[in-house]
């Protein structure tokens, strides 16, 4: 089954500007954090313009895959779908005139990959996940396009995606985290996570279990 995900935000610039900024899919480093390139690499039988993308992925990952557009309407939408390699995914940008200088942007995903298996399924969750990433994404975007920070200025900010102890905790109840860290070191995290003294005292735990390094911070 797919995952989908969604995000609107109104950008105070033309339509027009928006949209070229955009349909130049060379900007798309620009302003998303994960994306590496993206290169023209001609059309299809079809005629329909094809790219190649570089993103990153869990771990250290480089997940490349192929991209067809298969709707451009100036002002409008863009779609596309991927047709092969490491990411199975799908998407849509509707751009919405709502006065002269203010734009509506609509932005759909689906993808149906996960990078990495299981345990790249686990750390997105642990790091917020796609969505958390796309509203960066365009926070980002609307950045740029309002005039209020360069496209440098951008691609040097840190991902919005925080490790949270929340989330290592949710990681290391799953099976991937069992596998990882061992169900005695779980055990002993939790004890101590919960009978602790209040305070502002934090507690840093490190190791290593099956190759893996880690350092959890309570």
């Amino acid at each position: 089954m797919a995952d989908k995900i969604e995000s609107t935000l109104e950008i105070n610039a033309p339509v027009s500007d928006v949209y070229d900024y955009w349909a130049t899919l060379e900007n798309l480093p620009s302003f998303m954090t994960n994306v590496e390139e993206v290169r023209s690499t001609g059309s299809n039988d079809a005629g329909e313009p094809m790219t190649h993308w570089s993103v990153k992925g869990p771990f250290g990952k480089s997940i490349e895959f192929d991209a067809r557009t298969t709707r451009n309407e100036s002002n409008e939408a863009i779609a596309w779908n991927s047709t092969g390699g490491d990411l199975e995914t799908s998407g849509q940008v509707v751009f919405e005139e709502v006065t002269p200088n203010r734009t509506r942007l609509k932005v759909q995903m689906k993808y149906w990959d996960v990078p990495a298996g299981k345990l790249g399924e686990a750390a997105s969750k642990i790091t917020g996940g796609p969505k958390t990433i796309l509203e960066q994404d365009l926070r980002n975007f609307k950045d740029i396009m309002e005039g209020t920070a360069t496209a440098e200025e951008v691609q040097q900010r840190k991902s919005a995606a925080p490790l949270h102890t929340a989330g290592v905790v949710g990681f290391l109840t799953s099976g991937v985290g069992l596998a990882t860290v061992g169900g005695g070191l779980l055990l002993w995290l939790l004890l101590r996570g919960g009978g602790g003294k209040g305070g502002d005292d934090v507690r840093k735990i490190t190791g290593s279990k099956r190759g893996i390094r880690f350092t959890i911070e309570l």
